[in-house]
């Protein structure tokens, strides 16, 4: 319990007011706007030190606070109005107006006390002896909150919060995990009308003693004059917020080569004490007492938490919903793990059914106001919240949120997609994308794509939208399952709409589409389908195998995302069908699917359907040699080895899954440029003679590594004949030797796997032999995409058991070794 009633409650740019003086005014507001018990009072305020003095002096008359958004319209508050019901509005001077125009709306007349005629009253004449605490309850069952949900997917209800469920949070944070302390300051800097400021910083910071700086904005300037003159111990964000202050920072990192190593060294290290000292200046210009950020209301950037805590900002990730005021998992100070919310808060029960998390606690809502059919939707007969949220434990029983429910896609083909996983994805090419958004357009996935404005400036909305396809959809497509593929993009020039604590409001997004392209419908007048036979057959053709409409306009490689594979059993089709020659460089050069049926139409000797038969194109004939096997090889490999153990800590598991004899597949998952030598080196010297890879063109194709790659077991992938090179992977496990393959076809930009390409399973079914999965873990982090140089990162590599293709079909071979690898990271 606060003792020194003297100390600072609240810093307000250069003015000062004491914990009594909080007290005195709550009084005075008390007795200004007296409620009834039980009694409504909104608040329509911008943060302020009045709305502090409104909200207790509600709350000692045994009244309930209804906070509203200050930026809200007439009809936005007039809503609040008519379904509250409440006795009086405390509102500022700016604000009047709005209160005015929308009781008018709502048809109710009630009392207006304008916080500017009292806030800073002389109180000379005002004062009386109070309890020396900010509130203490009458009745801890008693309401004293609502607080209007942010309308993510259409109008608010308001969450009816008790003095209990306060109390609860604020002990979780205080008492039971000392967060908010007696000595660490807190900055009021989001709108006090969410739960999550409401309660971060006001209750909390006041009922711990610590105390509130309040910012008069969120603009960068307010926001770093604040910190340097308001003894800022704890900030609460979102995380556009530390985002912002993350990319100013590693701006000026980047731009100097020595600070730049000195970051990365950090990174690697991670030693909490050996950042604040490097970067001390850093923290100087936070003000020098900066604690902790708290960050809440959305997902935070894992990349954005791991460089904050490699500058010594310890970030606390907290999850919860204005349902449970608001906490229900968060972070521990001596815990803090990036891209995990935390464990769940003292006294909290959580459990996922179907992967959705359930949650039972004393800081769960009554219910919502004069809704309850909507509270019996959330609220089971046990008292568990249905959160509507994705996740899932990790073994040390934190908690991780992988989506919302009622915001995944469900296409025709019963496919789920989680559209926030694209989204981040799509945000890693910060060169281009500044937020995107996914929206389903028929069966298909697309991308709102806000192009980075620096970037983009001085490009046509059509330039823009043709190099982020070539930059930013085709890597990504390469890198996920087909149904998760996106389709089509539309450039936005303007913000995706986001409630104010950062939630992105999808139900908003269709409007977008519509809004801006006036000639969509022009433009599928004359888009006419082709009917003569050959472009119908291929058409389902596609359908079939991509599951995905097909558009007569559709390119092949940047509207279907036909990866290698797909091209040659395209090309295995049409030449079994239509009895002629065609390559996959052909195929990949159409225009469009028309154009490429209308070459077929015009060369075909034959139209006969059939389905692509792999068998038959993996044992023709070829007389394909395989490229050299040179001894050094395997000196080279045992070399990098003992490198390996010595430079990353190379540590080889599961060798005995290994098979002794007979051929098989290495299927690895792929982290790095060195993953190759990571996979082989270990092996036996007779096992690494008898071993293929399997590389792009592009990275063997001049100077020493072409010679290298020509002599030492590397069958190149071949645009201009795709079909021989995988004639060639087949002919090599014909021989008895085997192949490394990485079925991601592509290095991972995060640690987290792609989907698997289906070529290693098709060749593991059609010449009968086993996949042996090899999970490769932290290479990434070791050798990151674009770097020259590795670092010494410890590297660990496990051979797991082999998966026997003869009772799997080709999308459950890769599925299982995906799977099987999946466990291991």
């Amino acid at each position: 319990m606060l003792k020194d009633f003297g100390k600072t409650a609240i810093i307000a740019g250069q003015h000062r007011i004491s914990f009594s003086e909080v007290m005195l005014r709550v009084d005075l507001f008390m007795q200004v706007g007296p409620v009834a018990s039980a009694a409504k009072c909104i608040i329509l305020s911008e943060n302020r030190e009045g709305w502090i003095y409104a909200l207790y002096a509600i709350w000692r008359n045994r009244g309930i606070a209804v906070p509203v958004d200050a930026t809200s319209t007439v009809h936005d508050v007039a809503y609040i109005l008519d379904d509250c019901q409440p006795a009086c509005i405390w509102t500022s001077r700016s604000k009047e107006a709005l209160a005015k125009a929308a009781m008018k709306e709502a048809g109710i007349d009630l009392p207006l006390y304008v916080i500017d005629d009292y806030e800073r009253i002389d109180l000379a004449d005002c004062g009386r002896c109070l309890t020396p605490a900010p509130f203490y309850p009458q009745n801890a069952e008693d309401t004293c909150l609502i607080i209007y949900t942010s309308g993510t997917t259409g109008n608010p209800k308001g969450v009816m919060l008790t003095f209990n469920n306060i109390i609860a949070v604020v002990r979780s944070v205080s008492v039971e995990v000392q967060i908010f302390r007696p000595e660490l300051r807190t900055l009021m800097l989001l709108p006090l009308h969410h739960v999550l400021p409401l309660m971060g910083t006001v209750v909390a910071p006041l009922m711990s003693g610590g105390g509130i700086t309040i910012c008069p904005s969120m603009s960068a300037t307010d926001l770093m004059q604040t910190l340097k003159i308001g003894e800022v111990g704890i900030i609460i964000g979102v995380p556009r917020l530390y985002q912002t202050v993350y990319t100013g920072i590693i701006r000026v990192i980047n731009d100097n080569p020595v600070t730049k190593a000195i970051f990365r060294t950090c990174r690697w290290l991670q030693w909490r004490w050996l950042s604040r000292l490097v970067f001390r200046s850093v923290h100087k210009k936070l003000g020098g007492h900066l604690t902790f950020l708290v960050c809440g209301g959305a997902a935070l950037d894992k990349e954005i938490g791991i460089g904050l805590k490699t500058l010594g900002l310890d970030v606390l990730e907290g999850y919860g919903m204005s349902e449970a005021a608001p906490l229900i998992a968060f972070t521990r100070p001596d815990d803090i793990k990036p891209g995990c919310v935390g464990l769940p808060m003292p006294h909290m029960q959580i459990k996922f059914v179907n992967g959705e998390l359930c949650c039972k606690g004393p800081n769960i809502m009554r219910g919502y106001y004069n809704r309850p059919k909507e509270t019996a939707d959330v609220l089971d007969a046990e008292g568990w919240l249905h959160t509507g949220d994705l996740g899932h434990f990790d073994d040390q029983g934190r908690v991780y949120i992988t989506g919302r429910s009622k915001e995944i896609i469900v296409l025709s083909n019963g496919k789920n997609i989680n559209p926030s996983e694209i989204e981040f994805k799509i945000e890693q090419y910060a060169s281009y994308v500044k937020e995107a958004g996914v929206v389903q357009d028929c069966d298909m996935l697309r991308a709102i794509i806000v192009p980075q404005h620096d970037w983009a400036v001085n490009l046509s909305d059509d330039e823009v939208e043709e190099t982020l396809k070539r930059e930013v959809l085709e890597p990504y497509n390469q890198t996920v399952a087909q149904y998760k593929k996106l389709m089509n993009l539309f450039v936005y020039r303007g913000e995706l709409p986001r409630t104010k604590l950062d939630k992105l409001q999808r139900f908003k997004l269709p409007s977008i589409i519509l809004a801006n392209v006036h000639d969509a419908p022009e433009k599928e007048d004359v888009l006419v389908e082709p009917a003569f036979p050959e472009y119908k057959i291929i058409k389902q053709y596609i359908r079939t195998e991509k599951h995905c409409p097909v558009r007569p306009t559709d390119n092949i490689e940047t509207d279907l995302a036909f990866d290698s594979l797909d091209k040659v059993g395209l090309q295995g089709f049409i030449e079994q069908t239509f009895g002629m020659e065609i390559s996959a460089e052909q195929i990949a050069q159409f225009r469009n699917i028309t154009a490429m049926a209308e070459y077929v139409a015009d060369y075909k000797t034959r139209i006969e359907v059939e389905k692509t038969d792999w068998h038959s194109i993996l044992h023709e004939e070829t007389h394909s040699t395989l490229p050299a096997c040179w001894p050094d090889g395997v000196l080279l490999a045992k070399f990098f080895q003992l490198f390996s153990r010595l430079y990353f800590r190379l540590e080889i598991k599961g060798l005995a899954n290994v098979p002794a004899q007979g051929s098989f597949i290495l299927a690895a998952n792929h982290q790095s440029y060195l993953d190759g030598m990571f996979v082989i080196g270990a092996l036996s010297a007779k096992t690494i003679l008898r071993t293929y890879f399997y590389a792009k063109e592009e990275h063997v194709h001049r100077g020493y590594v072409a010679w290298m790659a020509s002599r030492h077991n590397v069958i190149v992938m071949e645009p201009s004949n795709l079909k021989k090179s995988i004639q060639k992977l087949g002919e090599a496990l014909r021989q008895g030797r085997n192949i490394i393959i990485f079925p991601e076809g592509t290095r991972t930009r995060t640690g987290a796997m792609g989907e698997f390409k289906k070529m290693f399973a098709i060749l593991a079914k059609e010449l009968d032999v086993p996949v042996v999965p090899v999970c490769i873990h932290d290479a990434y982090r070791a050798m990151p995409r674009h770097t020259k140089l590795p670092r010494p990162h410890k590297v660990t590599v496990e051979y797991l058991p082999p998966i026997s293709p003869e009772a799997l079909d080709y999308d459950g071979i890769a599925s299982a070794t995906r799977e099987a690898i999946a466990k291991r990271l």
